[in-house]
């Protein structure tokens, strides 16, 4: 296990659109990035349409991070911006994940995420080829920077909070249970490499439900320099 991650997947209402891109890098990344055991945040947008528009990523150094008093308070004490965006969120999926597989460190300007399903043993399984491979070798093709295997915790990814409660009212709350994140210099390496070495298929052959698959572009990060 190589620290932990935690995911956010969501569209918003066009009439706050503009204003939800000055609340996400002025307020809410660097709100949660200053933190405790916070490493990073960073935010993207699909490139050519997808299952959502946007996608913020976080790293940590161990998931309790994610579950962790001062972060509790910010999710059940949110301030009066977020009180007025996050209603307008839409499609919403929220993940809190330890990293089960890591190849390579380097940020790309694009990624690829595959969340799915795979119960009991079928998880097991699949988790298995993936990581016994499959991952190594699409690591190694040609613009492909970083690649993770990404597990789940149902618990902490649908915690009872403020803000949680906020997103139930437009929409709900949904989780994934597993993803695969491929990190590239370019969209023009990443969608031929994910095509030939990890499409949909070859997980749904190995026992993965559920599949939904989104290509971003990066547009900002901040690091926890504490």
């Amino acid at each position: 296990m190589t620290g932990a991650m935690m995911a956010a997947w969501l569209d918003i209402t066009p009439e706050v659109e503009a204003e939800f891109a000055d609340w996400y890098f002025r307020e809410h990344i660097p709100e949660r990035v200053t933190l405790p055991g916070f490493l990073s945040g960073r935010r993207y947008t699909a490139s050519g349409g997808g299952p959502n528009k946007y996608l913020a990523l976080y790293e940590g150094t161990a998931k309790d991070v994610f579950a962790s008093k001062a972060y509790r308070e910010r999710l059940d004490v949110p301030t009066e911006w977020t009180t007025r965006i996050m209603p307008h969120f839409r499609n919403f999926a929220r993940s809190v994940f330890d990293v089960r597989l890591e190849l390579g460190n380097q940020y790309g300007g694009t990624i690829a995420t595959v969340r799915y399903d795979a119960p009991g043993e079928r998880g097991a399984g699949l988790a298995e080829w993936l990581a016994g491979g499959a991952l190594a070798e699409l690591a190694e093709h040609s613009g492909i920077c970083r690649v993770r295997l990404l597990e789940g915790d149902e618990d902490q990814s649908k915690p009872r909070t403020q803000e949680a409660q906020m997103r139930e009212g437009a929409g709900g709350n949904a989780w994934a249970p597993w993803t695969v994140c491929v990190e590239s210099i370019g969209m023009d390496w990443l969608r031929p490499a994910m095509a030939e070495m990890l499409p949909d298929q070859a997980l749904a052959d190995h026992g993965a439900t559920d599949i939904v698959t989104g290509y971003y572009d990066l547009v900002f990060g901040m690091e926890n320099r504490d």
